[in-house]
């Protein structure tokens, strides 16, 4: 019988068979397949979201707090210099965070183009997003002057992003910010970088104070606070 496998059992007198149903193979692959299928998550959920390293992270909040936008000149407080350095910008790039753009001067360049050109690196909307700060909105084009008017006067740059957001954001980094690093990535004095913390905390912002690796102070936002907990520890 086509599909069965036959048993043959001995009974005095006479032969008796039974009929048993085969599986085969290709219905325990085929059964096997689709539980895996089933399984299996979706390709989205594999994605890991980006980590950014410490110098990265004080690059693009550098640049998000600058009026160019552009990465370097780095940071006095950044240690990673000459190949270093480059092995974060070229992270960056290709993560997306970043764009090329052409620069006037040697010390905001990261390369040279084919031509001799200068061409440093400007912080990308994807930068914004990693870093926790929203998208400025580009500036809406000026409009012409009506005849025998003079020309408008200049509007504020529209979506600029405030040292206050760029602040939170380096502080809400899971490996958190010192103040001379701040200070550094923010253009302020220290004692600004701590009173802009006692601030934070009178806003209801919960600060950790650590200590790093190498021994440095690190502060670090965990969480919202009520009233009670606003200034609860000094900087």
């Amino acid at each position: 019988m086509p599909g069965s496998a036959r048993c043959w059992r001995p009974i005095p007198g006479r032969l008796v068979h039974r009929t048993r149903p085969m599986t085969t193979s290709r219905s325990k692959t085929t059964s096997r397949s689709t539980t895996s299928s089933t399984q299996s998550p979706a390709p989205s959920a594999l994605v890991a979201p980006i980590r950014l390293s410490d110098a990265a992270l004080l690059l693009l909040g550098q640049a998000a707090a600058r009026e160019d936008r552009l990465l370097l000149p780095p940071p006095p407080a950044l240690r990673a210099r000459g190949s270093a350095l480059q092995k974060v910008l070229q992270a960056l790039l290709k993560a997306g965070l970043v764009t090329e753009v052409p620069v006037a001067t040697e010390a905001q360049s990261w390369r040279s183009g084919d031509d001799g050109e200068r061409i440093g690196l400007v912080i990308a909307a994807e930068g914004f997003r990693a870093i926790g700060l929203p998208v400025p909105a580009p500036a809406a084009p000026a409009a012409a002057p009506a005849a025998g008017q003079g020309a408008p006067p200049a509007a504020e740059p529209a979506g600029r992003t405030t040292k206050q957001a760029v602040l939170i954001a380096l502080l809400s980094d899971e490996a958190g910010a010192s103040v001379p690093a701040l200070a550094e990535t923010l253009a302020w004095q220290n004692h600004t970088v701590r009173a802009a913390l006692t601030g934070l905390r009178q806003k209801g912002h919960v600060l950790a104070r650590t200590k790093d690796a190498a021994g440095t102070t690190v502060y670090r936002i965990t969480g919202q606070a009520g009233a009670d907990a606003a200034g609860a520890t000094g900087a």
